[in-house]
């Protein structure tokens, strides 16, 4: 490999190292964020989108509730028994999230998912309050360094519902840049200066 190709490999290598960090907090990220309930009826499956598309947490963290009203047909019947009529509420701290559902439910399941996250996330902790043995339960999350999914199971018509599902996340340390303050465009630069010097000796060497 010549000196040209050497400097472009060295400019990659730690420009990529030093745009690498770890997050420590959600507070000023933006990520993707789904909530759904899906359950079925007479009709057939139902997915009802309760949010889809990117989740931006300002300093003060993020409250966002939505309200989700669905008419089943269960048994030959539509009444105000089988419907859904719920609000879902979803908040996002520092280090976790969590996702209340209150209201009216009906057999279905809650999930909520989460993509593209700067952690590294290391370990969640799954908790949960408003749960009733043999109404309602917890099916605990599933998580990667950058992502993290969880849900909770309905199991019949249920007024009166409140549960909070509760994930505190852990994140890996920071990754320290090799070059304190410099990011990518001031390696461009200290390349551009070494890939300059480098000619100047060629042509030096080349008059003497």
């Amino acid at each position: 490999m010549g000196m040209i190709g050497k400097i472009a490999a060295w400019v990659f290598a730690f420009a990529t190292l030093a745009v690498t960090s770890a997050n420590a907090t959600l507070i000023g990220q933006t990520f993707n964020g789904a909530i759904t309930i899906a359950g079925s009826d007479d009709n057939g499956s139902y997915s009802i989108s309760v949010l889809n598309g990117p989740v931006t947490v300002p300093g003060a963290g993020l409250t966002e509730a939505f309200t989700v009203f669905k008419q089943l047909t269960l048994g030959g019947f539509s009444t105000q028994s089988n419907q859904i009529d719920v609000s879902v509420t979803l908040k996002i701290g520092s280090d976790f999230m969590s996702v209340n559902i209150s209201g009216q439910v009906q057999p279905f399941e809650l999930t909520s998912s989460f993509t593209g996250i700067a952690g590294p996330i290391i370990a969640v902790s799954d908790s949960a309050t408003g749960l009733i043995s043999g109404v309602n339960m917890d099916l605990g999350n599933s998580f990667t360094p950058d992502s993290l999914s969880f849900s909770t199971f309905y199991l019949g018509f249920q007024p009166g519902t409140n549960v909070t599902q509760t994930e505190t996340l852990s994140f890996g340390a920071a990754v320290p840049s090799p070059i304190a303050g410099a990011g990518l465009p001031g390696l461009i630069v200290a390349a551009g200066g070494l890939l300059a010097w480098w000619r100047d000796k060629r042509r030096a060497q080349a008059a003497a």
